[in-house]
């Protein structure tokens, strides 16, 4: 029984270690924060989005503003009951802004991310962010063709509270 668990556990292990070798590498970790946790129905709901370097070379971080948000991030924003946020078309300005970041450094963004969902009804929503990357193994001079080079890299998931809007004063009899 013993040689059994002794031969299960090597090949758990080279199981992982082949697992690990074909885990892309992640160039840079994505940490999201709301500005304010609780907003009323009809507030602003602001968003920063921190990128931290965690590779050894230079990465890019350029920011693209439209509508008020860096849109070089995905947002998943998703109701308390699963249903996703409602998409909001707004045509705003938009700005791009060039950054490079070393290896260690962090650059932040973000923006109204209640420009683009609805936040209109009250309850809890969680909100996550993406960015897409070559990963630093999938370079193009170690690509494989029939490989998708782009990693998808996600943000920790927050919760933010929609109140309902303040009853208005009662009135008079």
């Amino acid at each position: 029984m013993r040689k059994i668990l002794l031969g299960f556990g090597w090949l758990m292990l080279a199981i992982a270690g082949i697992a690990h070798t074909q885990t892309p590498t992640k160039p840079f970790t994505i940490t999201l924060e709301a500005e304010t946790p609780q907003v009323k129905v009809g507030g602003q709901v602001i968003l920063d989005v921190i990128m931290t370097n965690t590779s050894d070379h230079e990465i890019d971080c350029t920011m693209y503003y439209h509508s008020q948000i860096d849109q070089r991030y995905g947002y998943q924003v998703f109701y308390e009951d699963g249903t996703p946020a409602a998409k909001i078309d707004k045509r705003l300005s938009s700005d791009s802004f060039a950054c490079v970041l070393d290896p260690g450094e962090s650059s932040q963004s973000g923006g109204l991310i209640s420009q683009i969902f609805d936040f209109s009804r009250p309850g809890k929503y969680t909100i996550q962010a993406s960015r897409l990357v070559l990963g630093d193994d999938q370079r193009p001079d170690t690509l494989e063709l029939h490989k998708d080079p782009w990693i998808e890299i996600k943000s920790n998931t927050i919760t933010i509270t929609v109140l309902p809007a303040a009853d208005p004063p009662p009135t008079k009899q």
